[in-house]
Order: C-alpha cells, then sequence, then structure tokens
C-alpha cells in the first residue's frame, strides 16, 4: 500500500512538471507575440486565482457557483480550531477526548486518522490528523472538543463564515462529507487568503507537510501497546512536485468531484488558487486531473503577472488651520502593493493629488488625497491617502490668529489677479 501511494506521488509529479514545462512554453510564446497573458482553459467546474498580498482576481471561471467543498470544510474546521487557540480557551496540548461518534471504525471507506476510544491524543495532533490525512474523525474530534457538539459547532461554523461577510458559505458538517456545505470558488479563495494572514504559521506546521504517522505509542492506552502506527501521505500531490507549493488542502464528494485549494509563493509573490470540480471516473483519475489544473493556473499566473511593491513618493504633509496641531501627516488607506503584468513592474509611475491645507477639526483616517501608480499611460492602481491622526479644533486665540492669517492672505490674493 505504502509502495503503491509513493509510486502515485511520483506518477503525478511527473505529470505537474509536463504541465508546467507546457505552461511555460505557452507562456512564453504568447508574451512576445501578445502583450494580454494568454488564455487558460480549465477543465473544472469553477476556479479562482488570487493575488495573496492584494486580494486581486486574475482568474475565474464560474466564480460564483455553488458547489459542495467536500474536505476543503476542513479549513475552517482549522481556523476556528487556531482562533480558539489564540483566545486561550484551548491549548495544543490538551488532551482531546474520542467519542464513539469520533471513531475511525465507524467511518468505513472514509478518510480517517484512525482515533479510536481511549486514546490519548492532543489537539495539535489532531489538527495534523485533520490537515494531512483529511481525518474526517479527527475533523468531529476536534468539533467536540471545541464546543461540547458537533451541532453547536456547526453553528459555530455558520457564524464565522457569516462575520467573515461571506454571503454563499455555509456548512452542515465540520468534515465536509455532506453535500449539503456549500461555497463559490470565489468566496472560497478569499476565505483562504484569510486564513494564511490569519495563521501563517499553518502552512509549515499542517499544510506543506507531507505524511503523517499515528498513533504512536504515546498515544495507545496500555492494552493496546501492540498496534501498529500507519502512515498516511498528504493528498495534496503538488507539494514538492511544483516550484512554491505549501498549502492548502484537498476534497472529494461525488457531488463535487475532486477539489484543491492552493497557494504557492516564488520571490515575494504568493498565489491563492481554488478548483472545484475536477472531473475524474477514479481516484487516480480525478487526483491527476486536480493536480493538472492546479499546476495549469499556477504556473499561468506565475507566468504573466507578479506582485510589485513600487517606491512610494514623499508625501508631504497637510496644513491645518485652526487646529490644535499645525499640520497631519498622511497615510495610505492599504499597503502600497500592486498586482501587475509581467514587466510592467519597472514602467510604474506614482502620481500624488493631496489637500494643501485644510481647516481643523480632522479625523483620523478622512480622505485627503490619493496616490496613483500608472504604466504606459494607463492607471493601474489608486491608493487613497488618510489623515494619520485625529486635530481637534484649536484654542480660542489660536482660531482667531488662524482667522485673521487666513482673511490677509484672501486679500492679498484677490489683489494679485
Amino acid at each position: 500500500m505504502l509502495r503503491r501511494k509513493k509510486l502515485l506521488r511520483r506518477v503525478f509529479g511527473v505529470v505537474a512538471l509536463i504541465a508546467l514545462l507546457g505552461s511555460i512554453i505557452l507562456a512564453g510564446f504568447a508574451a512576445t507575440a501578445n502583450a494580454e497573458p494568454p488564455p487558460l482553459t480549465l477543465n473544472v467546474k469553477a476556479a479562482v486565482l488570487l493575488d495573496f498580498a492584494t486580494g486581486q482576481t486574475l482568474y475565474e471561471k464560474d466564480a460564483d457557483l455553488p458547489i459542495p467543498p467536500a474536505s476543503l470544510t476542513k479549513l475552517m474546521t482549522l481556523h476556528l480550531a487556531y482562533k480558539k487557540i489564540a483566545e486561550g480557551a484551548i491549548k495544543k496540548e490538551d488532551k482531546v477526548r474520542i467519542s464513539e461518534r469520533a471513531w475511525a471504525a465507524t467511518m468505513p471507506g472514509s478518510s480517517v486518522m484512525f482515533l479510536e476510544p481511549g486514546q490519548i491524543v492532543t489537539v495539535g495532533e489532531i489538527m495534523k490528523g485533520i490537515a494531512i490525512p483529511s481525518g474526517n474523525d479527527a475533523s468531529i474530534a476536534i468539533a467536540e472538543h471545541i464546543s461540547g457538539s458537533v451541532d453547536a459547532f456547526v453553528a459555530l461554523m455558520n457564524k464565522e463564515a457569516q462575520d467573515l461577510g461571506f454571503k454563499t458559505m455555509r456548512f452542515t458538517d465540520p468534515a465536509g462529507l455532506n453535500p449539503t456545505n456549500v461555497v463559490t470558488a470565489r468566496e472560497f479563495a478569499e476565505f483562504a487568503r484569510r486564513y494564511i494572514q490569519m495563521h501563517p504559521e499553518a502552512l509549515a506546521d499542517l499544510h506543506s507537510v507531507i505524511e503523517f504517522t499515528y498513533p504512536m505509542p504515546a498515544n495507545l492506552p496500555a492494552d493496546k501497546q501492540g498496534e501498529k502506527p500507519v502512515t498516511q501521505y498528504n493528498r495534496n500531490t503538488l507539494l514538492g512536485n511544483l516550484e512554491g507549493v505549501d498549502g492548502l488542502k484537498t476534497g472529494f464528494i461525488d457531488e463535487s468531484g475532486y477539489n484543491i485549494a492552493l497557494t504557492a509563493k516564488r520571490g515575494e509573490t504568493r498565489w491563492v488558487a481554488v478548483i472545484l470540480g475536477a472531473p475524474g471516473k477514479t481516484e487516480a483519475e480525478g487526483s491527476r486531473n486536480r493536480a493538472e489544473a492546479g499546476t495549469a493556473v499556477l504556473q499561468w499566473g506565475f507566468a504573466n503577472f507578479t506582485t510589485a511593491k513600487p517606491d512610494v513618493p514623499e508625501i508631504k504633509p497637510v496644513r491645518v488651520w485652526k487646529g490644535a496641531a499645525n499640520q497631519i501627516g498622511l497615510e495610505t488607506d492599504r499597503p502600497v502593493l500592486l498586482t501587475v503584468a509581467k514587466g510592467q513592474e519597472t514602467k510604474l509611475i506614482p502620481t500624488v493629488h493631496q489637500e494643501t491645507s485644510v481647516t481643523a477639526p480632522v479625523k483620523k483616517g478622512d480622505k485627503l488625497g490619493e496616490l496613483i501608480y500608472s504604466a504606459d499611460g494607463k492607471e493601474v492602481a489608486k491608493f487613497s491617502l488618510l489623515a494619520a491622526d485625529d486635530v481637534k479644533q484649536g484654542g480660542f486665540f489660536k482660531r482667531l490668529w488662524d482667522t485673521i492669517r487666513l482673511t490677509v492672505s484672501g486679500w492679498f490674493n484677490r489683489a494679485k489677479k
């Protein structure tokens, strides 16, 4: 069995490499023939490619089509576990009681961690069991540990999706087995992006780990010490086979097909991709098609786009009249990062439009200008320039003195005309 899995990984690696080389050739040809990126066609139900840094969508196909996420659901389950750890409600070292409902033996034919009642297992181990072998038993165990019951945890999942602003995303179980779980490629790509932002350690700790062995002797009660552990492999076959890939999660149920949420980083550029509904009559075929689609969309992104961090020109402080302070600094509404076509990053020209003066009071966040980047005569991105602090009105004499100065200045300006 292990030999077969290793062979499959080598096969998928070769397939990914072939697809990668093909994409490079096609992209290189298109770059010389046309400034526009080459068209990308994926044989999947839905797909989205995002720039992790900016959130800009680079590619989409039927991005708002509701589709069961299958085991991609487990990313929400892991997100809530990380969130509870950050809140101090649970710890990675906490022992998890394995109930009858979380017993792997009750899930024949399902992907499991091989949990059973009586085992000694921690929250951290359960999280690895969710992320690497995609344990449905592990998902139930963590749900019960966090919320006391699966139903209560599902309610928490849906509240979190709503709080994050997602309109379509809805869950009915913590593992993704039920076809009534639903996401869209657009929403799930944005969720995956935020997941990495909120839990960057998850990539190294969970999602880039290729194999997982369980149960170890420390997990077994005294009367079970003779049981041998089982080594399982991450179902994301692009790990180690496509440059930069370090996550995230795969999934499959009949109702959706083969799904994958991917992320890869090369240099300063990281993409997030979601593929929903790759076809396949067998697990080997579906996994291969999923890997090919993931390879194609990531390589297309890296071949044609990049994340640029351009120089920011001097942004002068704004004069404040009648205020407790005489000037106020400006800051951009978000980090100055741009998603641009390859080669465009060296052509970016910044332009600053800002107020020269304002009258107090000024509130932090008031828009007082814009920073615009253009290339080849076309606007590429626009950033709002916001007041960096509050400036209250000055005292009576400060307001009076500034009123006199403004009045005199107005006389001189009219006289010049």
